[in-house]
């Protein structure tokens, strides 16, 4: 199934939200987990001065919407404020670094949008939950629509650069299509079509969140007590200073290894991968589409220089050439090699396995008694190789002498003495069978359980089977 098909099934059919089941307190472990070990990527963040003593504001503004705060979000705000002071700070600096990433865009949104990606994933860069994925908990179809980078190797929502524009720019088109921002946020959840489904049914906006998993129906709540909890914290100052971002971007059109590219240019497999943070794969495959990855900076120019040599370097271990598949043995050789005993495979039919063996479809007929081409898989053939000629040019052939002509099984000269070896006085003369139309000894033995057709040509002293006249006697003997 392609990447992009799996994505849409998800979306399709989502009906559960985007967050796992949780309440108060294992929210606040999330976020001091998720934040303990939070380092801004984008920006460097020192906190000048912060309030120092918190109070509930019951009543929060998302852009000109008043919300006041509900039992439940008022639970998820003292929670919140009881949350140890460090764990506090990193809260404001992981929010500076979701102004700074939706400030470089340059457009317009609420403040307190940007509380939101703590209410959905706890601010959990590597959150990824029924396909969505980042701070944002960004759907696949949202993230492709603003120009995320995904691909099989590329996961672009786990970047704050790249998820909150495009996270910003979902949520200010449902706010348009749907009015309120307590709609948006559902609809960003739930799905739009699921929202627009139970408000044609006409149920209450408290009972479309309830129809959300545990955790998922105390979002806007959690977002909520976040608003709250932060406008205790509006007037602080907060010094933040863009990270200098120390690499080149390149394009690849090809398929390279990354250890190719470290040990061609001596950049460290820690470095490359820390740079390119949002790749997943070994293998870097731009052959469809050309895939964006960054070196150390000032070395763009080497990777050009250098590319033939990268793209060389071990590649027949990094990429082994496909071996020939294996074609399974469906036919066991008898005698001294001429007779094959063919098992039909499904999907055969006798031009294919005549083209196999070097034979003619004429004389698998002959050879095998059969008056069409319908084969069954599973069934046997007999095929003879070697010199014998075929069936199909015997009327055109002159008649060759047994010296000069070799039966199907054995040469003339070891049928002699195959025929040698036979003694009326060990077998009973049964019956004198007829030859009829379309018979050949194969088809002639499968009338007697004790016989082959080697045995009713060596009884009637024959050494090319595709002789046999209609109308001709053959002798069947069983051994007393």
């Amino acid at each position: 199934m392609s990447l992009i098909y799996k994505h849409i099934l998800t979306f399709i059919t989502i009906t559960l939200p985007i967050a796992a089941a949780f309440g108060q307190s294992d929210f606040t472990a999330s976020l001091k987990k998720n934040l303990g070990s939070y380092t801004p990527q984008y920006i460097e963040a020192e906190i000048e001065s912060a309030a120092t003593s918190e109070h509930l504001y019951p009543k929060v503004m998302i852009s000109e919407e008043t919300y006041t705060l509900t039992q439940n979000a008022i639970s998820y705000y003292d929670a919140i404020s009881s949350l140890p002071s460090e764990t506090k700070n990193a809260m404001l600096k992981a929010h500076s670094e979701l102004v700074f990433a939706a400030e470089k865009t340059g457009i317009s949104y609420p403040d307190e949008l940007l509380w939101l990606p703590f209410a959905i994933s706890a601010f959990g860069k590597d959150y990824e939950r029924d396909g969505n994925c980042g701070v944002w908990g960004l759907q696949y179809l949202y993230a492709i629509k603003y120009g995320v980078e995904i691909s099989e190797c590329t996961e672009g929502r786990h970047d704050i650069m790249q998820s909150t524009p495009a996270a910003i720019r979902q949520l200010q088109y449902l706010h348009d299509k749907f009015g309120k921002w307590d709609e948006a946020l559902a609809a960003y959840l739930f799905g739009s079509s699921n929202l627009k489904l139970m408000q044609v049914q006409k149920k209450p906006l408290n009972e479309i969140y309830t129809s959300l998993d545990p955790y998922g129906k105390n979002i806007f709540d959690i977002w909520c007590a976040m608003i709250s909890w932060a406008e205790n914290y509006k007037n602080s100052k907060i010094d933040v200073k863009a990270i200098e971002q120390h690499y080149d971007t390149i394009r690849i059109s090809d398929r390279i290894h990354i250890e190719q590219i470290s040990k061609v240019m001596g950049i460290s497999l820690n470095e490359l991968k820390s740079l390119n943070s949002t790749f997943h794969c070994e293998v870097i495959d731009g052959r469809h589409t050309a895939v964006t990855f960054k070196l150390p900076t000032g070395r763009k120019d080497d990777f050009a220089r250098l590319h033939d040599s990268i793209v060389k370097y071990n590649d027949t271990i990094y990429f082994p050439p496909p071996k020939p598949p294996v074609e399974p043995k469906n036919y066991v050789v008898e005698g001294n090699g001429d007779k094959i005993i063919y098992k039909i495979q499904s999907g055969d039919y006798l031009g294919k396995i005549a083209q196999k063996f070097g034979v003619k479809v004429s004389d698998i007929q002959a050879w095998n008694g059969l008056s069409n081409t319908n084969i069954t898989a599973g069934k046997t053939l007999v095929i003879w190789t070697g010199k014998k000629p075929s069936a199909s040019s015997q009327t055109s052939q002159p008649k060759a002498s047994s010296t000069t002509t070799k039966p199907a099984t054995q040469s003339s000269s070891s049928n002699s003495a195959s025929t040698a070896t036979f003694n009326t006085k060990d077998y009973t003369l049964v019956e004198t069978y007829t030859v009829k139309s379309g018979d050949n000894p194969y088809n002639i033995a499968k009338r007697y359980s004790w016989a082959t057709a080697d045995d009713i040509l060596k009884w009637n002293n024959i050494s090319d089977p595709s002789k046999l006249q209609v109308g001709q006697k053959l002798k069947i003997y069983k051994k007393k």
